[in-house]
């Protein structure tokens, strides 16, 4: 494609940042609009630290870019497991101070990433589906009765709200935590987790499949309910826009991102989406339903599609939707949200981890060693923190994958 822009921390630090108690993670207002919500800070310099990995897709917006971090870059890792659990776990490793929180066997657990040692654990009834995040100086995690706010340091429980739904993915906003269930937006306090709806899907004729992790926006939550895409106010339910599909097959299979007030999303209709204010930009036919959630950079979306005898992934130029680089044709589907640091973009497809060069698509390493045969898979997005890739396994267990 020959030029190519630089990559910047201008999307980046467009986002406002809320540093609460010692733990700084983006509250969700990245826009090119000079208006901004009076609840939400003012934007930080220093909004994320490079070791610091919040929730899944880093942040609120859930691009799944952490411009500042870095991972593994060489052409040659190692694999080292720090933790064994039991059972699967699907949801994406929190990481903040050197502490990794997950997930598993229906408990929370916090492991040292220092010693690698387990600093504790508590039995909350933990989904390993949901993905937890950090917010505040707790913890937040779906549990298969509701959701529950652990303590950072010790795990003690600050509150639980078991409402009846289960595997809510816990995004936090400036004073409390969206989440999609059971076709509802729900709002979580984040003092004492009383929950109210913002948005009843069934209401609007929304249905399965429905976005399972919403991105959040200048005051925003974005998700998808079967066809149609919806833009809610979280302060008062309202919707702001919406946007339904033409050819009215689903886009929920894929939870959307959002940068500059646009949101980027996929589905069953092999089409890729770029909308605003509920009118579509553009849209890029790729021949393959797409199956992962993309990531974005101020330039390029990155996502995974597949379908029968065609698993490729895809890094596409926003200004141009032409291929940057690629598709790169894999052994396995992406159903894993790919994660982007400035130089690498990290892929999980089942059995394999690639590792591309951000900027021509070289693939830096390729690990194979979670094979068919022992069916250890891997069905979450890695985290990054201190130049290490954590990666969550089908078998309970999370590995360290860093430089040879």
């Amino acid at each position: 494609m020959g030029f190519k822009p630089n990559r910047t921390r201008r999307t980046w630090l467009a986002s406002c940042a809320s540093a609460v108690a010692g733990v700084s993670v983006l509250a969700g207002c990245t826009s090119d609009s000079s208006e901004t919500n009076e609840d939400e800070p003012e934007n930080d310099d220093d909004a994320l630290s490079a070791d610091t990995w919040p929730m899944y897709g880093v942040d609120p917006q859930n691009t799944g870019y952490h411009p500042t971090a870095t991972g593994p870059t060489g052409d040659e890792v190692r694999l080292r497991k720090v933790f064994e659990g039991e059972g699967s776990i699907s949801n994406s490793p929190v990481i903040v101070d050197d502490m990794l929180y997950v997930a598993a066997n229906t408990h929370l657990y916090a492991v040292d990433l220092e010693t690698e040692e387990l600093e504790w654990q508590k039995e909350v009834n933990a989904s390993p589906a949901a993905h937890p995040a950090a917010g505040d100086d707790r913890v937040f995690a779906g549990t298969r009765d509701g959701i529950v706010a652990a303590d950072l340091e010790d795990g003690e429980i600050r509150w639980r709200n078991d409402i009846g739904i289960s595997s809510v993915n816990p995004v936090p906003v400036n004073d409390g935590v969206v989440g999609t269930e059971n076709l509802f937006l729900h709002y979580f306090d984040r003092e004492n987790g009383d929950e109210h709806t913002l948005h009843d899907m069934r209401e609007h004729q929304g249905g399965r499949p429905y976005t399972d992790v919403p991105a959040v926006d200048n005051g925003n939550a974005y998700f998808v309910s079967e066809n149609t895409v919806y833009a809610v106010d979280i302060e008062n339910g309202r919707i702001q826009w919406q946007f339904e599909n033409t050819t009215e097959k689903p886009l929920g299979e894929s939870n959307p991102a959002v940068v500059d007030g646009t949101v980027y999303l996929g589905g069953e209709d092999q089409h890729l989406y770029a909308i605003k204010e509920g009118e579509e930009r553009w849209s890029l036919e790729i021949d393959e339903p797409i199956v992962s959630s993309p990531s974005i950079t101020e330039d390029t979306v990155y996502f995974g599609g597949g379908g029968t005898g065609s698993q490729d992934f895809f890094a596409i130029d926003i200004e141009s939707q032409t291929n940057y680089w690629g598709p790169k044709d894999l052994r396995y589907s992406v159903t894993a949200k790919p994660i982007v640091t400035d130089d690498i973009v990290y892929v999980s497809s089942y059995f394999d981890l690639l590792a591309f060069d951000a900027d021509d698509g070289a693939v830096k390493w390729r690990l194979k060693e979670f094979g068919e045969d022992d069916g250890e898979s891997i069905r979450a997005p890695p985290a990054i923190s201190n130049e290490s890739l954590y990666i969550p396994t089908s078998e309970g267990n999370i590995y360290a994958v860093e430089d040879d």
